[in-house]
């Protein structure tokens, strides 16, 4: 999946990044994988990020910014037509071991919240600067000694500040290792559409798979399964009523993977394809 790849590494830990990949894949963990931040920049391509309660689009020339947290990052053309083959992002890792000493922060410091886990932000004019001079320093990775290193991610902090508004740096900074707070029962309902593997579901919520499925169990009182089947199946029989969605948008909007799982689900709990059940819905009415 990986095509290129090109670091700059800083105490042991990748700080500057540029990564192109495939588009050959459904949904992958997030690139960055302990407890650190991230500022995005994608320069070819698109994908969808997954967070547990939302699902944001990036675009080439879109920067994100990321807390720590679980993610998805998911190929937008899962069920859309695919317009490139690859991706392309240049990105920055803070790791709280590492920022904590460039501004004398101390992060158990309270005051701004970042409002979002992950975010859009407006690269223009002087993050488009930095960017280009990270691209720089990407092609050039002699160049990058500890001196320029720490200079690069106490700017990029600096800018991302200015950005988001925080009153100071040393709240910004803080603000970036405050794991968001997700309800329980927020995430599913965001969820129910996804298509999301319960494995998946459990990494989004934080929790092991059986301690994901007990929980499951405790705030609906049936499997997880059987839940989301469920919910699939109102929705499916809700669209069939607009008379402009084709069923592969039914299907698809619904959380189904294929027509024809979708068509066997549908028939059993309707005793009616999809087709049928949306025709003899239009006899009944006109019968009236």
């Amino acid at each position: 999946m990986i095509l290129e790849q090109t670091e700059i590494k800083y105490k042991g830990k990748v700080v500057f990044e540029r990564l192109v990949m495939s588009t050959k894949f459904k949904r992958v963990p997030k690139v960055f994988s302990e407890d650190e931040a991230c500022f995005l920049f994608l320069t070819k391509g698109a994908f969808h990020l997954r967070t547990p309660t939302n699902l944001l689009t990036f675009t080439e020339g879109d920067a994100m910014l990321a807390k720590c947290g679980n993610y998805f990052i998911e190929n937008i053309s899962i069920n859309e037509k695919a317009v490139n083959e690859v991706i392309s992002v240049v990105g920055t890792f803070f790791y709280p071991t590492i920022v904590k000493d460039f501004f004398q922060t101390d992060l158990s410091l309270k005051g701004f919240s970042l409002q979002n886990d992950a975010s859009k932000i407006n690269i223009e004019p002087l993050m488009k600067s930095f960017v280009d001079s990270l691209n720089f320093m990407l092609d050039n990775p002699t160049l990058a000694d500890d001196n320029l290193i720490v200079n690069k991610l106490k700017e990029l902090l600096i800018l991302l500040s200015k950005s988001e508004k925080a009153t100071s740096i040393n709240e910004f900074v803080h603000s970036l290792f405050v794991p968001h707070e997700y309800n329980f029962k927020e995430i599913i309902q965001q969820s129910l559409y996804a298509n999301l593997a319960l494995s998946e579901l459990a990494y989004l919520c934080g929790l092991s798979l059986a301690t994901f499925k007990r929980k499951f169990s405790e705030n609906y009182s049936q499997s997880p399964a059987k839940y989301f089947l469920l919910k699939k199946l109102e929705q499916a029989e809700a669209l069939t009523q607009i008379k402009s969605k084709s069923i592969s948008e039914i299907a698809y909007e619904s959380g189904f993977e294929t027509i024809s799982n979708f068509d066997k689900a549908f028939k059993k709990q309707f005793g009616k394809s999809p087709s049928e059940y949306r025709l003899s819905q239009k006899d009944n009415y006109l019968s009236r």
